[in-house]
């Protein structure tokens, strides 16, 4: 039996050994091969993703400075569409010269408004309005600067007009003007509208769709506007007619739009109600006009809370 030669076993080993570290050694090279194409791939997708990042808020910086021109070109314009309306629409200081004892509460939806209040002074005879224009915003603004336009129109070309031939002829121009380009108009108004002669203290009164409120030592009468919207043929089931209304020393009146008795609000989430405004003014109408003005306002805000408000919101009052 032959003997393995010692040294022919060491050097068959030795093979072997090397064999296994070449082998070794070309799959770590592999591996780093691989882990260096893996680098160089993940560096690459790296610097594509830079590129394009950089791309995106290039884009972003650019479109948030075009948002921000046209959001400050639409401001300036609505702040402008503003400046027109205040030239048109009465405001308090101005009021108070008519009605020593008044208050506006004014809570536009929007910066502009669809609610207005209109005065014309003819002699001894003062008309005062309350509208709600269709819509709010810029379209409800522009609708109730040509309403104004056209009451004034109207005031100005007769003499001792009432408040419902005034409504009538304004109804008339409406369609007349708005509806040149289309059969149906959706351009409407709501007014209610009083002729008050400060001498002999007789009042007329005429709504179309909005109430007159009179109270007197805690006494409420309610004048309905007729079912009437001007502009509207398919919203009407009545005529305006007109309303005298029998007026002492210290009563109280109020005309207002219907954006406050819609507002959602309360543990119910529910609408305020006219029934509840009409509590509400029966509550504070014996209080002075400031104390009314303040704590209608209050009464708003509380009711409103969180929500969103719903429409322009607009209520006169006066101490006769």
């Amino acid at each position: 039996m032959s003997k393995l030669n010692p040294i022919s076993h060491y050097h068959l080993q030795s093979g072997t050994m090397e064999d296994d570290k070449d082998q070794q050694i070309k799959k770590l090279e592999k591996q780093l091969r691989d882990l260096q194409e893996q680098s160089a791939s993940q560096r690459s997708m790296y610097e594509m993703t830079a590129v394009y990042m950089k791309q995106l808020q290039d884009e972003l910086r650019l479109s948030e400075q075009k948002f921000r021109s046209i959001n400050k070109s639409l401001t300036d314009s609505i702040d402008y569409a503003k400046y027109i309306q205040d030239a048109f629409v009465v405001k308090v200081s101005f009021l108070r010269k008519l009605f020593e004892h008044s208050f506006l509460v004014q809570r536009p939806k929007d910066t502009v408004s669809g609610d207005f209040v209109w005065a014309f002074e003819n002699g001894l005879e003062t008309y005062l309005a309350v509208g709600d224009c269709t819509g709010h915003g810029v379209p409800g603004a522009m609708l109730s600067i040509f309403v104004i336009s056209m009451l004034n129109q109207i005031a100005s070309s007769q003499n001792k007009q009432t408040p419902s031939g005034i409504l009538e002829e304004l109804d008339a121009l409406i369609h007349k003007y708005l509806s040149q380009y289309s059969e149906v108009v959706r351009d409407s108004a709501e007014i209610a509208m009083i002729r008050y002669n400060k001498t002999n203290g007789r009042m007329l009164f005429s709504g179309a769709k909005r109430p007159l409120i009179h109270i007197r030592d805690h006494q409420m009468t309610q004048h309905k506007g007729a079912k009437y919207v001007l502009g509207n043929n398919d919203r009407r089931d009545e005529i305006v007619n007109d309303t005298e209304v029998h007026i002492q020393n210290g009563d109280m009146i109020y005309m207002f739009s219907d954006g406050f008795a819609d507002q959602f609000g309360g543990q119910k989430n529910a609408k305020f109600s006219t029934k509840r405004l009409l509590s509400l003014l029966l509550e504070v109408s014996n209080s002075s006009i400031d104390q009314q003005d303040e704590h209608i306002n209050f009464t708003y805000d509380q009711w409103k809370g969180q929500n969103g408000q719903i429409d322009d919101v607009l209520l006169l009052g006066i101490r006769l």
